[in-house]
């Protein structure tokens, strides 16, 4: 139950030492200041490597046939590998529960003509899910459709640039343009989210029908999006498992380097992972030593208020307070200590991390903050601290002995 006069007694005993127990809580807030704003400034350096290194598309396996370096199965090493469009099928087929998207590409440079104007352009046949892959955007229209790849239809999605070079901006949707030799309907722009004028300067058709114009199944580059919540160790174990089926497929040994490569992001995303591991680590390490240099600071605030106050404990024991009661006593007042000061560190750090996103952008750190689930947790330790810091004296006053303190001169 709530007990005033408890209450009204414990502020009594802080206000007497005012100037100790500022001090000592200062190093609690000092401590929890320090936790969240590391702790904040660590998610926001995350968030930073996430925007700038794992865009849309980063996450992707590319995969595409080389030339095989051993012999096996009959065949000479120093063989290509080409993987086809029933390699892809065979891939959707037998993975569709770890893939999100997945593409053929198939490219050509052509030359390319609007009007009086032409240039050279990379012509990418593709699948309709590539837009997702990509860290494009489409501005205006629309991408190419399942139907367009069914049909087999010159219909084409014009990168910025291109629009730039031969159009000179104007709009071109649903009118036609020459490519190579043949006359394709404009359906659609798009533009790099990264600005990435390279990128921005490509074009890209439906797979079937620039295969069909040049007469091949062949696909140089497979790419698979892998699902969302894949973990590092199981998006290395998807690679593995394709590589070992595509060279069952394509008779390449299973010990050959080359044959069939697949690039994949595991090993860049568990060395990320690791680093940010031991960033949180030492994150933890720094915000609690300042944390245990508080308690240390706070525990000696209340062994000082126990001596001070022996007769009284004396006099409460003599009268009939029993050890439990003593004990609460000087926990509360440690507890409450502690989370006073503590909720002022962790205020100002939220406070601060909050608002200066704008100003550590270009220090790659975005969004700095701390998630609900942290300032939790940091209550959390604030009342584990709390409470360590008061028991050791609190035991202490349990065990004076009314007829001891009664005698103490101090």
């Amino acid at each position: 139950m709530f007990d005033l006069d408890r209450w009204r007694e414990i502020w009594a005993s802080i206000a007497s030492n005012k100037l100790r127990t500022i001090l000592s809580g200062f190093t609690i807030s000092l401590a929890l200041f320090v936790f969240i704003i590391l702790f904040g400034m660590g998610n926001g350096l995350q968030n930073g490597f996430q925007k700038e290194f794992f865009q849309a598309g980063a996450l992707n396996m590319y995969i595409f046939g080389t030339q095989t370096s051993e012999s096996y199965a009959g065949y000479q090493k120093g063989r290509n590998i080409i993987l086809e469009n029933e390699d892809l099928n065979y891939i959707l087929e037998n993975y569709s529960d770890r893939i999100k998207y997945i593409s053929g590409e198939y490219d050509q440079q052509l030359m390319v003509k609007f009007g009086g104007e032409s240039g050279s352009y990379s012509v990418k046949g593709v699948n309709s899910d590539y837009i997702h892959m990509v860290n494009n955007q489409l501005d205006k229209g629309r991408f190419l459709s399942d139907d367009d790849l069914k049909s087999q239809t010159k219909s084409v999605v014009l990168g910025r640039m291109v629009i730039e070079d031969l159009m000179k901006g104007a709009d071109p949707i649903g009118k036609y343009i020459n490519i190579g030799s043949g006359m394709y309907e404009i359906v659609g722009i798009f533009s790099s989210k990264s600005n990435d004028d390279r990128e921005e300067r490509m074009i890209f058709v439906p797979l079937t029908t620039l295969q069909t114009i040049y007469g091949t199944k062949d696909l140089p580059t497979i790419t698979v999006a892998p699902k969302d919540g894949l973990s590092t160790s199981a998006l290395g174990e998807f690679a593995d498992d394709l590589r070992s089926d595509l060279k069952s497929r394509h008779k390449v040994s299973p010990t050959d380097p080359s044959g069939i490569r697949i690039w994949d992001s595991s090993q860049q995303m568990s060395d990320t992972n690791a680093f940010f591991f031991v960033l949180t680590i030492i994150v933890f390490f720094i915000g609690g030593g300042s944390l245990v240099a508080g308690v240390v600071s706070i525990g000696n605030i209340m062994v000082f208020s126990v001596k001070e106050r022996t007769k009284e404990i004396g006099i409460r024991k003599a009268l009939g307070a029993t050890p439990y009661k003593i004990i609460t006593l000087i926990m509360q007042e440690a507890v409450m200590i502690t989370l006073l000061f503590g909720v002022i560190g962790i205020l100002l750090a939220t406070l601060l991390v909050e608002n200066i996103n704008e100003g550590l952008v270009d220090y790659f750190i975005y969004d700095p903050g701390v998630s609900t689930v942290s300032l939790v947790m940091a209550c959390v330790i604030l009342f584990v601290a709390g409470f360590l810091a008061g028991f050791l004296p609190a035991r202490y006053a349990a065990k004076i002995k009314p007829i001891d303190a009664l005698r103490d001169d101090k």
